[in-house]
């Protein structure tokens, strides 16, 4: 052994001798437990986490000390005394408080407080399926609030303040908060409170009834375990109409008090935050979110209520915020329902005005979110923007599914559907939401976990909605692998549930399907509404001369979507396919190509996928079916609407039949 060596082991066991090793365990364990205590104890009480930082910054000062008085002295049942000198052994008297129980009744706590990290309530699955049937203690459905008199400003001021505190409440991390649009439905209900809260996967109901006469406001509120029917906390706010904002925050942070949840200061800066001193503009942008929540088709009219709030109040946020939204919409990079330079303007404009405003807000986050998404299929920036705005809005729904539209967009299919069903876990009635999940799986060919949403969409909305009927014709014709008598059956009684006219479209699919042509054109041509791409695929199976005139129709309509978006990659797409079914190879080949090179994969997973099936379709009615088959092969790949079943089934595909590697495609030939 070495000198240096035998030094370092002659100073290692002199620590030991001192204890010096147990005071640094002892102290780094007490350490850990102060700080995890802090924690939780600091939020609770409304402090602020900066008294935690400073605990930490106390305690590393400490360390350094603590060993440098270890080394000298030791701290034992009769006091201080003198650490022992080298070579001297300790007496029994002499045991020091760092000994083996002190050491392992502190592991007990330590224990204890990590148990309490993972087990105490609120941090459980944030819904019955995630945790294994548990509710969450910490979850809460506010009910939609009773207005004392059936007036329209009385509803209209009770819809406001719902709406409101769930807003508020959406802010706080530690709840778990159902949406309004999956509490609506229990408006005026005579259901029991722990019937709703069943249905909804939550612990706690909050309801309310509030009247307005003139310039006074009064509001009743109570917080009740579902369960067991008691009441947590209630009170009522005779107040004037301009405290409603803090009546609003006050109602949020005891709601958070009573299912003691911790509410970290930003979070309570959030619920304290307003936007606006002025209650008419705030009821004017409430009349324009209730409607554009409940997906009204003239979102224009919206567009005039934001618009009245701005003109009372124009330093409001929240107007400018949904403006941007609606206006990115309508233009969505040159292909939404209005894809103009001026409706593009008016949503720059808008977010400008609100980034003038509070740059850093949530909201505004989004609204920037939406006009990268929309504006220029930014999906990056999009999801960089909307999940700054999701850690000051965790129970955000719409911050949720945009996430996952946008995951879906930059192919994170994974995470995309891992943040759907988190938004329909808080928002388990919406609709909308229901069937964009049902989307997302059946994209990934998971037709099991498809038909799973289809049945919840199927108990919450209509057979009336097309949504409703479509899903389940494709689901089962997809899942039965192209079993086309199962499908009829499934028609059958879809159009025995809604109609003939709701299900003309999947009626006329079934007939081609069926390869019974002669059916599907007396359906085409039913109400005179003969869609062209509907013809031209029926035309090419049947042939005769009206194939010509109907692929001649087909390009004047793309000539004129053309003209008006030159930017949007499907026209070309589109007049691609059209002119390969007329011969015309080349210009058809360039024009697939031109497509694909606009909205390519590694752009938009999404529409790249269906850019780059055009392109095989392009190939295929072009003659060049090797190429045409590669690029389906490359199109199965990856999630999309594409499948094997419809390439199996579809006349559309007849044209590769008797191909080899079309029927390698479809698993029916080896090697």
């Amino acid at each position: 052994m070495t000198t240096s060596q035998g030094k370092m082991s002659e100073l290692i066991q002199e620590l030991r001798n001192r204890r010096v090793f147990r005071v640094a365990a002892v102290y780094l364990g007490v350490g850990y437990a102060i700080l995890e205590s802090s924690s939780i104890i600091i939020p609770m009480l409304g402090f602020s986490e900066t008294i935690v930082k400073i605990i930490l910054a106390i305690l590393v000062f400490g360390l350094p000390i603590s060993l440098g008085l270890a080394w000298m002295f030791q701290m034992t049942p009769d006091g201080l005394r003198r650490s022992p000198k080298e070579g001297e052994k300790q007496t029994s008297g002499e045991k020091p408080l760092t000994s083996n129980v002190a050491i392992v009744v502190l592991l007990v706590i330590i224990a204890g407080l990590l148990s309490y990290q993972s087990f105490s309530p609120g941090r459980l699955g944030s819904s019955n399926e995630e945790s294994g049937g548990v509710l969450d203690s910490k979850s809460i459905a506010v009910l939609p609030f009773t207005p004392f008199t059936k007036t329209e400003d009385d509803q209209s001021f009770a819809d406001g303040m719902h709406d409101d505190i769930l807003t508020q409440l959406s802010k706080v991390a530690d709840l778990k908060v159902i949406s309004r649009t999956s509490v609506m439905q229990y408006k005026e209900t005579t259901m029991l409170i722990s019937d709703i809260a069943r249905e909804l996967g939550v612990a706690h109901i909050l309801e309310g009834s509030v009247r307005r006469a003139g310039d006074q406001i009064r509001i009743v509120a109570q917080l009740i375990n579902a369960e067991t029917d008691e009441h947590l906390w209630a009170e009522t706010y005779d107040r004037g109409y301009a405290d409603i904002f803090a009546v609003q925050s006050d109602v949020a942070k005891k709601i958070a008090s009573a299912l003691k949840a911790r509410l970290t200061p930003r979070e309570a800066s959030y619920i304290e935050s307003r936007y606006t001193d002025d209650p008419e503009a705030w009821e004017w942008y409430l009349k324009a979110k209730l409607l554009y929540d409940a997906e009204i088709a003239d979102k224009d009219s919206v567009i005039t209520q934001l618009e009245r709030a701005i003109a009372q109040d124009s330093n409001f946020l929240l107007p400018y915020v949904l403006l941007t939204r609606l206006q990115s919409w309508f233009y969505f990079d040159g292909t939404g329902t209005d894809p103009s330079p001026e409706r593009f303007e008016k949503a720059k404009q808008a977010l400008a005005k609100a980034e003038s405003l509070h740059s850093d807000a949530p909201e505004t986050h989004m609204a920037r979110g939406y006009f990268q998404y929309y504006g220029f299929r930014n999906y990056q920036a999009a999801m960089e923007e909307m999940s700054l705005a999701l850690e000051m809005q965790p129970n955000n729904t719409e911050l949720l599914a945009g996430i996952a539209y946008i995951k879906r967009r930059l192919g994170l299919w994974e995470e995309s559907t891992r943040f759907m069903e988190k938004a329909v876990s808080l928002d388990p009635n919406n609709a909308q939401k229901v069937s964009e999940t049902r989307d997302i799986f059946a994209m990934q060919r998971d037709w099991g976990s498809s038909l799973k949403y289809q049945e919840r969409l199927e108990a919450i909305t209509s057979w009336q909605g097309s949504e409703v009927a479509t899903g389940r014709y494709y689901l089962e014709l997809w899942q039965s692998g192209g079993d086309i008598q199962h499908a009829r059956a499934v028609l059958d009684d879809i159009v025995a549930r809604s109609g003939k006219e709701l299900n003309r479209s999947k009626r006329f699919r079934q007939a081609r399907l069926e390869r019974n042509f002669d059916r599907a054109l007396a359906i085409a041509y039913e109400d005179g509404n003969l869609a062209g791409e509907e013809l031209v695929t029926l035309y090419h199976s049947i042939g005769g001369s009206r194939l010509k005139l109907a692929l001649d129709s087909v390009i004047v309509a793309i000539e004129v979507e053309l003209a008006e978006t030159p930017e949007n990659w499907a026209p070309y797409a589109d007049k691609g396919v059209t002119l390969a079914m007329q011969g015309r190879l080349e210009e058809a080949i360039q024009l697939g190509n031109k497509a694909v090179a606009m909205m390519p994969l590694s752009r938009d997973a999404l529409a790249g996928a269906d850019a780059l099936n055009i392109l095989g379709d392009i190939y295929m009615w072009s003659g060049y079916q090797e190429k045409a088959i590669e690029i389906y092969e490359q199109v199965l790949s990856v999630p999309c609407w594409v499948n094997r079943v419809d390439f199996l089934i579809d006349p559309y595909y007849d044209p590769l039949r008797d191909n080899p590697g079309f029927k390698k495609l479809l698993g029916q030939q080896s090697g």
